[in-house]
Order: C-alpha cells, then sequence, then structure tokens
C-alpha cells in the first residue's frame, strides 16, 4: 500500500475531481481509477471463475460459508478483504476494517450488508 493511502478506508484518497479517480476501492493491484480497476477486476476474475466453471472451485452447501468461499476465490488477486460479506469486520492492511454498508459499482447500488439475510438462503 501507497503510504498516502488512509488506515480503515475502503477507498483511496480522493485527490482528483475527475470521476474516475474518485472513491477507488482499495485493490492489490494498487489502480486509483475506476475504468482500469475495473479491466484488471474483470481479467483476475475471468480466471478464477473459469476455475470454478472447471470445478477446481470451492465445494460447499451453497451456504453462508460457501458463498463467501465462492467470493474469495473469485476476488482473491484484486480485494484484501475478498470472502468477506458487508456486514463484517475484516482485517485489511492490519488494521481491521469497519463493515462497508452500503456499496455501488458503476451506478448500481447493492443492499447494505446489515439487510442481508443468510439464513433465508436455499440449500
Amino acid at each position: 500500500m501507497s503510504d498516502d493511502t488512509p488506515k480503515g478506508s475502503y477507498f483511496y484518497p480522493n485527490t482528483s475531481d475527475d470521476p474516475d479517480r474518485t472513491d477507488v476501492l482499495r485493490n492489490k493491484f494498487e489502480i486509483r481509477s475506476h475504468s482500469e480497476l475495473r479491466t484488471e477486476e474483470y481479467r483476475a476474475t475471468a480466471f478464477r471463475m473459469a476455475e470454478i466453471a472447471e470445478g477446481d472451485g470451492p465445494q460447499g452447501r451453497f451456504d453462508e460459508e460457501h458463498l463467501k468461499a465462492v467470493h474469495a476465490h473469485i476476488f482473491q488477486d484484486v480485494y484484501e478483504w475478498a470472502g468477506h460479506t458487508r456486514n463484517e469486520s475484516p482485517i485489511v492492511d492490519g488494521e481491521r476494517m469497519e463493515p462497508i454498508g452500503g456499496l455501488s459499482k458503476g451506478g448500481t447500488s447493492f443492499l447494505p450488508g446489515s439487510r442481508i439475510d443468510m439464513g433465508s438462503t436455499r440449500h
């Protein structure tokens, strides 16, 4: 991580008014633009999803732990917190993070982590 990355934040500091460079999720590539991160994220996750399609991914019962294992497998090359739900407090770069709650990407907002009911998943 770069020295100017604040501890305890999922995002790099905003140092530009360019929307492509604001609120960019911290990532293992240290990419600071949405467009560049999207390209690398798709490349890295396509490889991991191909592994799953070939039967080399996590095995499970499609419960909460399996969901987290699949997420961890797919995003392991991109985000340090891969495999955690948004209502958890993962340790990232040696520091406990607050639950991320609401999250949006590409104009799409996702359900806040506290509203995800993992007990109602179907087996």
